[in-house]
């Protein structure tokens, strides 16, 4: 008893003690206050202060203070972007004034430039940057240009096409050229010619994209159209380490056009055939019984066409690993992805492989080396799309009456007003095949001569591979167009050797010259052949195009092509004060595809830079922390010419007796030489409240001259064209890029990047004071006028005018039908007759503005991205609704057509003569769009759990991609209308993008 009474005053003791201490404890927490400033003594605003080891913290006011709770024991974690964080140990201070360091390397943040790299702070020249993996974490792909698509000021990216295994279209500042090449030079870790469709999104670290010719110049006769360097990952020592990300993609249509159902269709064919009878003209079809109409109405008959070329869900599935290691001297990476796409349109799909491998090596300390080496091989097919009479539009006009097959299995291809191929042929008949084949090797050495000074050889190859197969049966489109079957095999073989020497020098000499120089020799090859095979009267559909040999008549022909260059370029960027800045850099090129007399052709470019801020009369600007004005002006060139243009081309042939003959092709033009492109460029560089809000504005004028036109040839030299270098294209715009992080805490931050472009292109000069010409023999041409001092794009056609009205015939041309369409007589010729002279500008298919917009939440382990982009100021020309208007078809608007009784519509009637034209200003529609381009949500596991399952990284995630389209447009989607830049805003039938749903992990052991 006494032995427990005892232990009952310890126990009580001692739990008075503990209150003691507890109570001494809380005596002693209260509140720090603080200040946090920069070097200036300048307060730091929003920066994180933090009570290490909880959760507990907060961020500094405009005036750089906080106040926070804490105990003696506790430490101050204090950290900023751009500066070192700091860890204060609170003690007994009450009052902190913490100075943070600014952070060197943050500070000499280096840009890819061109055959090396330069300080940010450092360049002249107008440079966009992304860090792609920023990129593809807001926006799950496949394909690297939908990640940066609306990312960077200047660069027009379009998915042009919903296909699977389709190409973005890439313009920078605007279009340059007719009929060379218009897109940007790819250069791939110095590999020029790369193909951004080769890489694996997750190898590559950042892609910078030079747009002025300042920065554009030292690649010369290769940049009129922009340059776009891809930056890949390299590896890095350490134990390996293994990546996984993957996901799952359900592909949906965004919308599907309005029908008539098969029971309204059936009328309006019955009201067709009345109608027409009551202007005399003869009824070449059955009218539909009653009880027709009610097997229509119940759904026992009838059948919806663009319903079924569509699949509700589409499943795409793409796998990405990558394994790194080694030690101090050798680095490895190797990845490899697999690409799995299912179309939205049925028949429609594709397989890719991408795999990369680099190795980097540490000889000695002056002697460095590596390989890398990447490539991919996809596998596609699909229906015939956007040809003339292709799937979407062939659905669209198809009576929904008629099945695709009667009771034997052949197509009805014959609708109720003539023959019509069916639209189910197109996605059953589908037996043509795409196969495609890159392959990339390169290698470097680094040799480090003295401090400072730095020779790298790098050694590149490239081979490419590509095959069509394609075996058209009896039942297929071409059989029926043509009357017969055929089949065919085409390759194409392609190589390219490159070899660049590049000797650099970067010194800083004391804090007031910094100098960095490059000299570069450069050889360049490319090989290109082309075997085509084809034949007609398949003996046997299974065997078609695996030998051709079975088929009854066998045509085949090849080509191929070599041409070479050989460059050198001096470039110099030089720092004084560091404030006053000069690059200038010349570049001689030489290529064979020209005539000797223009092998050789000279680039310069030259660029200055004033950063402002860093003068003493700027020292109490407080709020304003970069203030940097550019100026530049270059000369770049497009040496695309078609390979031997300059030489004229010879052709064999076979006479009647089946003799070989040669005959003359084309006449050579031995003065074709260089396009150029002449570019000024003014830039304003500005970082606001410890640069948490910057701002980059460029204004640039780009005048391309000599550019190439094929015209008419004089009548006695026998060939009707040539190419010569005539027209001038001048490019105009405006270029904002503004980014912002109005909020940053330690458990909740807010980016948002806002990029903003105008551009627009005029056609200044053109060939033999002509003042208009027309492009190409393709149907779409037809749209098309390129007019003197008028945009690229412009639209050209008849100013519709709506239809005849009864009352109105007096006044119309003879033999004018009420209900027939009507145009405006622009010439003023008599009797109000319609001629070609009518014609006028309906039109532009060119954008004048396109944006694009970021916005990243990130709370706690939860990530949010919202990106959108908008395109404005361009026309579309709705070519898929005039063909639904053009015959009797199952488009709603008809119920809105001329009759007697509804005289007030622009829809014309059921009449013997339409007075239908090509081009009218009836089916031009406003293309303006903005897109919800992606949203995704992710959640990263936290380290306690990560430790636990012997992982360094988890996160998961979902997106949902294009959920929302705002636009007046009456189509399926107004973006891939844009994908051809000279032939803008032009629906015809093409592939839509879809709306999807990802679902995926990024997972790192």
């Amino acid at each position: 008893m006494k032995h427990s009474r005892k232990k009952t005053t310890n126990f009580w003791c001692a739990l008075c003690m503990l209150f003691l201490c507890v109570n001494y404890l809380y005596s002693q927490t209260g509140n720090v206050s603080g200040t946090v400033l920069d070097k200036n003594n300048e307060p730091l605003i929003g920066a994180s202060v933090q009570v290490e080891g909880t959760t507990r913290g907060t961020i500094t006011n405009v005036m750089g203070e906080f106040s926070l709770e804490c105990t003696p024991q506790d430490k101050l974690k204090i950290s900023y972007i751009g500066y070192i964080t700091q860890v204060i140990a609170v003690n007994d201070q009450k009052q902190l004034t913490i100075v943070l360091q600014e952070n060197a390397k943050a500070l000499e943040e280096v840009v890819v430039v061109g055959y090396g790299v330069q300080r940010k702070s450092d360049l002249t020249g107008s440079v966009s940057s992304v860090k792609v993996g920023d990129a593809v974490k807001t926006m799950p792909v496949a394909n690297v240009t939908d990640a940066i698509q609306g990312r960077l000021a200047g660069v027009s990216i379009i998915s042009s096409s919903g296909a699977p295994n389709s190409s973005a279209t890439i313009r920078i500042r605007g279009i340059n050229s007719f009929s060379a090449d218009v897109g940007p030079l790819v250069v791939i870790d110095g590999f020029m010619g790369g193909s951004l469709n080769s890489l694996n999104p997750s190898d590559i670290l950042s892609i910078e994209v030079l747009k002025d010719a300042s920065a554009t110049a030292v690649y010369g006769s290769r940049a009129a159209n922009g340059v776009i360097l891809v930056t890949t990952k390299n590896p890095e020592k350490g134990k390996t380490k293994v990546d996984y990300s993957g996901y799952v993609n359900l592909k949906t249509p965004y919308k599907l056009p309005s029908m008539l159902s098969p029971g309204q269709f059936a009328r309006l064919a019955n009201d067709f055939r009345t109608e027409m009878a009551a202007v005399g003209a003869p009824a070449s079809f059955p009218e539909y019984t009653n009880d027709e109409l009610t097997a229509f109405d119940n759904g026992t008959a009838g059948y919806d066409y663009i319903g079924n070329i569509f699949n509700s869900m589409a499943l795409q599935q793409v796998h990405e690993l990558s394994i790194s290691g080694g030690n101090e001297s050798t680095k490895f990476l190797f990845s490899g992805s697999y690409n799995k796409d299912e179309g939205i349109v049925k028949s429609s799909w594709s397989d890719r492989v991408n795999y990369r491998l680099k190795v980097d090596t540490e000889v000695f300390k002056w002697l460095k080396a590596g390989i890398n080496i990447w490539g991919d091989y996809a596998k596609s097919q699909g229906p015939r799309f956007s040809q003339y009479r292709g799937v979407l539009i062939e659905s669209l006009i198809y009576p929904n009456t008629i099945q695709p097959q009667d009771a034997d299995g052949n197509y009805n291809n014959k609708s109720l007003i003539g023959p019509q191929y069916n639209p189910i042929g197109h996605i059953k008949e589908v037996n043509r095949d795409g196969y495609a084949t890159n392959s990339f090797m390169q290698g470097y050495v680094d040799v480090t001569l003295f401090k400072g000074l730095v020779f790298r050889m790098l050694q590149g190859f490239s081979f490419s591979n590509s095959l069509g197969l394609n075996t058209n049966g009896p039942k297929s489109y071409a059989a029926w167009q043509n009357g017969v079957t055929d089949a065919g095999a085409n390759t194409t073989t392609g190589s390219s050797w490159i070899n660049s020497n590049i000797l650099s020098y970067v010194k800083e000499f004391n804090e007031n010259h910094r100098i960095n120089a490059t000299l570069v020799f450069e050889q360049q090859k490319f090989d290109h052949f082309l075997l085509k095979g084809n034949g007609t009267g398949l003996s046997s559909e299974d065997v078609g195009h695996n030998n051709l040999a079975f088929l009854q008549q066998v045509t085949a022909s090849s080509e191929s092509s070599t041409n070479t260059m050989l460059s050198g370029l001096a470039r110099i960027n030089y720092v004084l004060f560091n404030r006053y800045m000069l690059t200038a850099s010349v570049r001689r090129d030489g290529s064979s595809r020209l005539a000797k007399q223009n092998w050789w052709e000279n680039f310069t470019s030259a660029a200055i830079a004033w950063d402002v801020k860093q003068e003493s009369f700027m020292e109490n600007i407080n709020f304003l922390d970069q203030c940097k004005i550019r100026l530049g002006y270059g000369e770049t060139g497009n040496q695309a010419v078609p390979a031997y243009y300059a030489y004229t081309e010879y052709e064999a042939k076979r006479d009647a007796d089946q003799k070989l003959i040669l005959s003359q092709k084309r006449l050579g033009e031995p003065n074709l030489r260089w396009e150029r492109s002449n570019q000024f460029n003014g830039g304003l560089d500005l970082g606001f409240f410890n640069n948490r809000l910057t701002a980059t504005i460029d204004v640039y004028q780009k005048l391309s001259k000599d550019v190439l036109l094929e015209i008419d040839n004089p009548l006695y030299t026998g060939f009707p064209k040539k190419f010569v270098n005539s027209a001038h294209i001048l490019n105009k715009g405006v270029e904002v890029t503004l980014g912002a992080d109005p909020y940053v805490s330690k458990t909740f931050s807010w980016n948002t990047n806002l990029t903003l472009s105008n551009n627009v292109t005029t056609i200044e000069k053109l060939a033999d004071d002509k003042k208009y010409i027309t492009l190409g023999t393709t149907f779409e041409d037809l749209f098309y006028r390129y007019i003197l001092n008028e945009r690229v794009g412009t639209i050209y056609g008849y100013e519709s005018l709506g239809v005849w009205k009864t009352s109105e015939l007096a006044d119309a041309p003879a033999g004018t039908e009420a209900g027939s369409y009507k145009y405006a007589n622009l010439d003023q010729s008599v009797g109000n007759n319609i001629t070609a002279e009518d014609q006028t500008i309906i039109g532009n298919g060119q954008p004048t503005f396109n944006w694009g917009w970021t916005n990243t939440f990130n709370i706690k382990n939860f990530d949010i991205a919202v990106f959108v982009i908008g395109y404005h100021g361009f026309d579309i020309y709705n070519f898929t609704a005039q063909e639904r208007l053009k015959s009797l078809s199952p488009d709603p608007a008809w119920l809105n057509r001329w009759r007697p009784d509804n005289e007030n519509t622009n829809i014309r009637g059921f009449v013997k003569t339409p007075n239908f034209k090509t081009s009218s200003s009836q089916f031009v529609e406003k293309g303006d769009f903005i897109k919800i381009k992606s949203l995704t949500a992710g959640y990263s596991l936290p380290q306690s759990l990560l430790q636990k399952l012997h992982l360094s990284k988890c996160r998961i995630y979902v997106s949902v991609q294009n959920p929302i389209l705002i636009t007046e447009y009456s189509g399926i989607d107004p973006e891939v209308t844009l994908k051809d830049p000279l032939k803008p805003g032009i629906d015809y039938g093409y592939y839509p993008n879809g709306r999807n749903y990802l679902m995926g992990i990024n997972v790192a052991f």
